[in-house]
C-alpha cells in the first residue's frame, strides 16, 4: 500500500521538527521536577522567619553571603559555611540547575541563530557561537546595519534596539512580527522563539 498519497513527505519535516521541539520542552519540564524539594522546616514560626528573611548573595571577605536574617535586632550574616548540610545541598542543586539550564539555552540559541543566519545567507554564520558576535548576527538577521551592535552597549537604548531586533527577525524570515512576543514567555519562550524561526 502506498502511503505517500495520504501523507505528503513535504510535511514530515515540519512534523518532525515540531515533535523534536515538544520533546525538548517536555524534557525541560521533567528536569525541573527533580529539583523541587519539600520544605524541611515546621509550618509554625520558622515559616514566618523564612519568609521575612531577605535573600542576598554577595562576596564578603571571600565567603559567600547567602541570606541575612531580618527578624532579629542585630542582623546576622550567614555565609555558605554557616549553612546546614540540607541548605548547602539545596543551594548546590539550585546553582547546578541554573548552570545546566544556562548552558542548554546558550547551545540551543547559538545553533538556532546559526541556522537562521544560514537561511538568510548572512556571511560568517558561525559567529553565532561567540557571545558578543552573536549580537552582530542577530542585528544582521534583522536586516539592520552591523554598527547597531554598538547601540547594545548604551544603557536604555539597548532595550529599545533589542526589542526592534526581536520583532524584526521574524519579518526577515517572512513570518509575523508577533513571534517577537515569544521570548517573554517564562522558561520556554527563548526555545520557542529561536526553535520556530530556525526550523519552520
Amino acid at each position: 500500500m502506498n502511503f505517500s498519497k495520504y501523507i505528503r513527505f513535504i510535511h514530515l519535516g515540519i512534523i518532525w521538527r515540531r515533535f523534536a521541539l515538544f520533546l525538548l520542552t517536555m524534557s525541560a519540564v521533567i528536569g525541573l521536577q527533580h529539583f523541587i524539594v519539600e520544605p524541611s522546616f515546621p509550618v509554625s514560626s520558622s515559616l514566618s522567619n523564612t519568609i521575612t528573611s531577605s535573600s542576598l548573595i554577595t562576596n564578603n571577605n571571600s565567603d559567600w553571603l547567602i541570606a541575612q536574617d531580618s527578624n532579629v535586632d542585630s542582623p546576622s550574616l550567614r555565609t555558605y559555611d554557616s549553612l546546614t548540610e540540607e541548605e548547602k545541598a539545596l543551594f548546590n542543586k539550585i546553582i547546578l540547575f541554573a548552570s545546566i539550564f544556562g548552558l542548554v539555552v546558550y547551545i540551543f540559541t547559538s545553533f538556532c541563530l546559526m541556522k537562521i543566519a544560514d537561511k538568510l545567507e548572512i556571511p560568517n554564520s558561525w559567529l553565532a557561537w561567540i557571545p558578543i558576535a552573536q549580537i552582530w548576527v542577530m542585528v544582521r538577521a534583522a536586516g539592520k546595519p552591523g554598527w547597531w551592535l554598538i547601540l547594545f552597549f548604551v544603557p536604555l537604548v539597548n532595550f529599545v534596539i533589542g526589542l526592534i531586533v526581536l520583532f524584526t527577525i521574524p519579518t526577515s524570515l517572512g513570518k509575523s512580527s508577533l513571534y517577537g512576543l515569544l521570548p517573554f514567555i517564562p522558561l520556554l519562550g527563548v526555545f520557542l522563539y529561536f526553535g520556530l524561526l530556525a526550523f519552520t
